[in-house]
């Protein structure tokens, strides 16, 4: 079997496993052994009552007291209870949905469980744990290596066909040149694929963990090169400059120095004569948007069009506003295109964007769409730009003849991992908050203080102010009873909550409609209290909020965290954001105290990448990098800098082999991130 052959030739992939596997990306015999275990399950980590940690899966050893009861609720749903014995101490054992469990235990017999222990009321609770018979444990204490579920395929199969394809005649052929193996101490890629599928020992997993790592890190830093030695020199000529000095002298506000610093690197790099790739990073509620806008009129006085794709519909209408507003006695046109525009208006926009009526386009990824045909594109901006694929930027710049780019994004990322994610884009930081905005006072607390957060978010909507209530949900989940939903929610403060203030609820679900009348009341100050999902993270900016709670704060990253609590403070009145979190985990609990502590993005970025890893935000796709299956460049930092080194040693080496490797790595990167998908 070589690396390309289809999955069909092997035993047991008929038709309906041929195509499950497909829907999953996987086609072929490389595909398949490129779909990594998503963790190792250890079941050696034996613990005792006195020692055991919370949040963390384990295995214990108990006695079977009673084979328990099972309970219908709803519907179909059932839950099995039965007590156990650890260490003389009583622990519950839950299994939802799987009722015939209630015969595989013999009363006052002894399990190895392995799960999850949860507290409730000082009860102990493992629940839907795996489990053997003490007196015959059989392979459970192996290292066993779990893959992500496929729709339509049971959990076996995939260790069963790596079997099968790792017992017969395999043949990968291995082009990381000899020479680097054997400098880098690396495993060749067969051994280091059987490792990983396969594992005896936790130190092998790591070795073959190691080399599948190198590749990745070495693709990337091989592709980056490459970028940057492509100098693109640009058609878009601009001759004058001094025309954005009446916006800048007729704002409301005075720019902050930091926002000057990043308009002098803009109008630097617009003069250079090549192409402008700039990345404008900078917290929420930093003034990342006048940049924008500066830079459209910069454009429009110069003849060209910008185009601005914004993430969600709701984000683009307002950058639309705000955009009009500012640009309105500057004899600019601005206009909206989004997926929900009626026919007719579309088609009158479209018409006056290709003959040059309109020259500021805000939407979203309509905008890149083959029925839009922009008249001299000058500008691309895309924002929060890590929700997009490299393909999307780059299909709306490929619109115009090499217009600029513009990269905004308020997801804070430590600036050594900028440089290695973003290659040749040149990075400007907004580090400082408009003048007069006053720090959030942010605070963490268990459930059991609801009561007062309620209490004194209605003593701030008597004052007049509105609240945000963030809950990581939008419907309850009988696995995971003890995280707050956003249905469950509205219900519960609509009923504690004095009934003169308007509550409405708002998540992805509801229809664009309904969204968009939410979000135009709660703007207008018609709704007092909105609980919502972190939809709110993107496009919601209202001055008059002075409060959010978030509910099950454990249940986001730090940055995103952050990023939520920017959706206050926007004000010149004293803001407050309350953490609520039941966790007793260590971890959980320092986390809250980093962005307790900080109100600085750059450094919650920092801390969120030591305590917790890049979170799901930070997905590598959306960055424009080839697919990552196992290395995490914020982890990684050592052995990308370390492949660095070498990929500049194989551009500069004359070595017919060093030479091969680095073609057939560039191929494949360019026709990997040509496959990015919109996110």
């Amino acid at each position: 079997m070589k690396w390309d052959d289809l999955l069909g030739q092997l035993k047991g992939v008929g038709p309906k496993r041929r195509e499950a596997l497909a829907k999953a990306g996987i086609k072929t015999i490389g595909n398949l052994l490129t779909y990594y275990p998503s963790k190792y399950i250890d079941r050696n980590n034996l613990k005792n009552y006195d020692d055991f940690p919370f949040e963390q899966e384990i295995s214990i050893k108990a006695m079977v007291l009673n084979t328990g009861r099972v309970q219908r609720i709803r519907g179909n749903l059932s839950v099995l209870t039965m007590s156990a014995l650890w260490d003389e101490k009583k622990i519950s054992v839950v299994f939802f949905n799987q009722p015939y469990l209630k015969n595989a235990f013999i009363e006052n017999g002894e399990y190895y469980f392995y799960g999850r222990i949860k507290t409730s009321n000082s009860n102990l609770k493992i629940i839907n744990p795996q489990f053997v018979a003490a007196q015959n444990p059989g392979n459970f204490f192996k290292l066993t290596p779990v893959y992500r579920n496929i729709q339509g395929l049971a959990q076996s199969v995939i260790p069963k066909l790596l079997d099968q394809i790792f017992s017969g005649d395999l043949e990968i052929q291995d082009d990381l040149p000899a020479e680097i193996r054997r400098s880098e101490k690396l495993l060749d890629l067969t051994a280091a694929l059987k490792v990983i599928h396969f594992p005896e020992k936790n130190a092998d997993v790591k070795r073959g963990i190691e080399r599948l790592k190198f590749n990745e890190a070495l693709k990337i830093n091989i592709g980056i090169i490459s970028n940057a030695r492509e100098k693109r020199y640009s058609t878009v000529k601009l001759d004058l400059f001094a025309g954005i000095k009446p916006l800048i002298n007729k704002l409301p506000y005075e720019l902050t120095q930091s926002q000057k610093r990043v308009i002098d690197e803009m109008i630097a790099d617009l003069k250079s004569g090549q192409v402008m790739n700039r990345l404008v990073q900078g917290d929420v509620g930093s003034g990342k948007t006048i940049i924008a806008i500066i830079a459209a009129c910069l454009m429009a006085q110069n003849g060209y069009q910008t185009a601005y794709m914004a993430p969600t519909e709701i984000l683009a209408q307002q950058h639309g506003r705000n955009f009009k507003e500012l640009l309105k006695n500057m004899g600019i046109t601005v206009e909206v295109i989004t997926g929900s525009l009626k026919a007719k208006e579309k088609a009158r926009i479209l018409e006056q964007v290709s003959n040059g009526e309109v020259s500021v386009i805000i939407g979203t990824h309509a905008l890149i769409q083959k029925s839009v045909d922009y008249y001299n594109l000058g500008l691309v901006i895309t924002d929060e730009q890590h929700r997009f694929g490299v393909k999307q930027r780059s299909r709306l710049s490929q619109k115009g003849d090499l217009p600029h780019t513009m990269v905004m994004s308020a997801t804070p990322i430590p600036r050594t991992l900028a440089l290695i994610l973003y290659g040749d884009l040149a990075v400007s930081y907004i580090d400082e908050l408009p003048k007069g905005r006053k720090p959030i006072k942010t605070y963490c607390y268990d459930e059991a203080t609801l009561h007062k957060i309620l209490n004194f978010m209605q003593d701030e909507m008597a004052k007049g102010r509105q609240t945000f209530v963030i809950c990581p949900f939008i419907e309850a989940s009988e696995e995971l009873e003890e995280v707050r939903d956003t249905e469950t929610v509205y219900v519960e403060f609509n009923k504690k909550i004095n009934p003169k203030y308007t509550l409405a609820c708002l998540h992805g679900r509801l229809k664009n409609e309904a969204k968009e009348a939410i979000i135009r009341s709660f703007n207008a100050g018609e709704i007092d209290c909105l609980v919502a999902t972190s939809i709110i993270e993107v496009g919601i900016d209202v001055p008059n909020v002075s409060t959010m709670v978030i509910l099950s704060a454990e249940r986001f990253g730090l940055s995103q965290l952050h990023q939520l609590r920017g959706r206050v403070g926007r004000g010149n009145h004293q803001s407050f954001c309350f953490l609520v979190t039941n966790s007793k985990s260590a971890d959980t609990l320092a986390r809250m105290k980093v962005i307790v502590n900080n109100t600085n993005g750059r450094k919650i970025a920092d801390e969120d990448f030591k305590l917790r890893g890049p979170g799901d935000y930070f997905g590598y796709k959306q960055h424009g990098l080839p697919k990552l299956g196992l290395l995490n460049p914020s982890e990684e930092l050592d052995m990308i800098n370390r492949t660095k080194l070498i990929a500049e040693t194989i551009f500069e080496s004359k070595n017919s082999e060093m030479m091969t490797f680095r073609n057939k790595v560039l191929k494949s990167f360019y026709q990997e991130i040509e496959e990015i998908s919109f996110n």
